[in-house]
């Protein structure tokens, strides 16, 4: 609700014949809202209870399997019944919950896809982490905004509607990978899909944002992200532990 107030006044000033304001947002700001109002079953039953509905699925298929002796058969039912009995103690439904994925899927899809339409042509502040990917035709630099150190290169890319492709000036002197910047500008809905070579391998960066600096400042400290890395199958293994660990790392580097 801030940044929708905040952007709203900041553009009404603007056709006002008034200098827009930036808007400060956030990443978590990028992503279209309505396309994140959904319920999400799978969010709110742990990484234990997950992992016991994954097992309920695996164990489902393995079973299925017509060449299995009788001692693997009865090893692995023993399992399933005993992911399905923590499952029921704690109050979920696996029939329903099952029934649910790939809608659920497809909902996860569109919210990392849908961007805010609020923001689309705002004057605003964005403070993240710069990722370097060269220099354009036209002779400015481009670079890419990420809300958490590591992503892209050591953990996955955030989503699509949550990188920033950064155009600036070269004159900003800003090389370092994952320095915290501070940027003002233009923020534009604009496809983009490049591969750029990143630390010690190639990467594939997909972004929904464009936005043209008009200020850029290194600085910190850069507020910390929410994490909305998930995967779009909710049964999907996601590497939950590095991600974590990143946002750690970040965190106390922001300390120093």
């Amino acid at each position: 609700m801030r940044v929708i107030l905040a952007t709203a006044m900041a553009l009404s000033a603007g056709t006002a014949g008034f200098a827009a304001e930036p808007a400060t947002v956030d990443f978590d700001d990028l992503a279209d809202p309505a396309a994140r109002a959904f319920v999400d079953p799978y969010l709110e039953m742990g990484p234990e209870r997950l992992n016991d509905l994954r097992t309920v699925v695996r164990l489902g298929a393995r079973l299925a399997e017509a060449e299995l002796s009788p001692e693997d058969r009865k090893r692995l039912e023993a399992r399933r019944l005993d992911a399905e009995a923590a499952l029921a103690d704690a109050g979920f439904d696996i029939a329903a919950l099952l029934a649910q994925r790939w809608t659920v899927a497809q909902k996860r899809r569109e919210a990392q896809i849908a961007t805010n339409p609020l923001l689309e042509g705002a004057a605003v502040r964005l403070e993240g982490y710069l990722i370097p990917a060269g220099t354009g035709p036209d002779g400015k630099r481009i670079g890419y905004l990420v809300p958490v150190i590591g992503m892209c290169s050591h953990i996955p890319a955030p989503p699509p509607n949550e990188l920033v492709r950064l155009y600036f000036e070269p004159e900003s002197g800003t090389s370092s990978i994952y320095l915290p910047v501070n940027v003002t500008g233009t923020l534009r809905a604009e496809a983009s899909d490049e591969t750029i070579h990143l630390l010690d391998g190639m990467v594939r960066m997909q972004s929904l944002w464009r936005l043209d600096a008009d200020t850029l400042v290194a600085e910190g400290p850069v507020p910390t992200a929410r994490n909305t890395i998930v995967a779009q199958d909710p049964l999907e293994v996601r590497p939950a532990q590095e991600i974590n660990q990143a946002r750690s790392s970040s965190i106390g580097a922001r300390k120093k």
